[in-house]
């Protein structure tokens, strides 16, 4: 039974089920669970246990913000969902092994009584050598000993001095590291610092154009409020300056036809003046006229006829000027009514 690999979905399914089980999904576990999966969808081929690690541990060292503890649970999670798929075909492949660790373990087990038969016999001589060999040894050893101190003492030195040169070399590339973390955090701190600054000029250049906007708007419907108003003031005083006018022509018009009527009073009282004129003088003709008969009461009356000019009846006539003027006055003052109430 063959080893089934995990795919992108089972491998996604399995983090997002560890990091779902509390039911809300941290800050650090969604950017961690992003990058994991856009290094997940640039792998080619299948996805290999060994790969998955691989990319585990390369998105670990990209999003630093995630714990140790969630990383382990998150591998862990992987790692549990690997083994539930391929359950029989581990046991399999444990079984198996377990079989071919006993054979070995036999083989081994006959090879090392051989070898131990060997040996023993290979100890008797070496040891009956050895007696013989031992003063001469141990002189030899004595040497040998002094020359592995001293061997050993320069070799610590040796790796004392390589220790130190290691040491101060992680910690030149360690402080090295953090001066471009450093670098790089005051990069992104300037990037953001001019983002906002950027940020804040767009705005107050909108605000500024909506208040010129604004400040134009008003301009202009108060530049259109000052002329209708204009327009209202100048028809007001058009209309003022007609009635003006019309006034003015009303009152010459009521001067005109009060002269007029005071003319054809005047005219009339001197027509009339001329004619109790001229009846006083026909009435005195007639008072001489009888003063001179001698015998009025013996003699027929005989009254002589008036003046033409005397007769009231004549005056008063038609075609008299007084009535004339009166017609001619009531004329001009019912057209001067026309004119007046047409200007209205």
């Amino acid at each position: 039974m063959e080893i089934e690999q995990l795919n992108l979905t089972e491998i996604l399914t399995a983090l997002q089920d560890f990091m779902t089980r509390d039911g809300a999904i941290s800050v650090e576990q969604r950017e961690f669970y992003q990058s994991f999966r856009t290094a997940l969808n640039s792998h080619e081929g299948e996805f290999l246990i060994e790969d998955v690690e691989r990319l585990l541990v390369a998105t670990r060292v990209e999003v630093e913000s995630i714990s140790d503890e969630d990383f382990g649970k998150m591998g862990q999670a992987i790692l549990t969902r690997y083994t539930n798929k391929n359950e029989d075909a581990i046991n399999e492949r444990i079984r198996r092994l377990a079989e071919e660790e006993a054979a070995k373990r036999a083989a081994a087990e006959a090879i090392r009584k051989e070898e131990e038969a060997r040996r023993a016999e290979e100890e008797r001589i070496a040891e009956e050598e050895r007696l013989a060999e031992e003063e001469r040894l141990a002189e030899e050893e004595r040497l040998a000993e002094e020359e592995r101190l001293a061997e050993e003492a320069r070799l610590a030195e040796e790796e004392r001095l390589a220790e130190e040169a290691r040491l101060a070399e992680e910690a030149r590339l360690a402080e090295e590291a953090r001066l471009a973390e450093e670098a790089r955090l005051a990069a992104e701190a300037q990037s953001a610092e001019e983002a906002r600054l950027a940020e804040e000029a767009r705005l107050a250049e909108e605000a500024r154009l909506a208040e010129e906007a604004r400040l134009a708007e008003e301009a202009r419907l108060a530049a259109e409020a000052q002329s209708a108003e204009e327009a209202r003031l100048a028809e007001e005083a058009r209309l003022a300056e007609e009635a003006r006018l019309a006034e003015e022509a009303r009152l010459a018009e009521e001067a005109r036809l009060a002269e007029e009527a005071r003319l054809a009073e005047e005219a009339r009282l001197a027509e009339q003046a001329r004619i109790e004129a001229e009846l006083a003088a026909g009435e005195a003709e007639k008072q001489a006229y009888w003063d001179s008969q001698e015998d009025p009461v013996e003699e027929e009356k005989v009254v002589p006829d008036l003046p033409s000019q005397a007769s009231p009846l004549e005056a008063e006539g038609p075609n008299t000027p007084l009535v004339k003027i009166l017609i001619i006055t009531g004329l001009v003052a019912g057209l001067g009514a026309a004119a007046y109430f047409l200007t209205l």
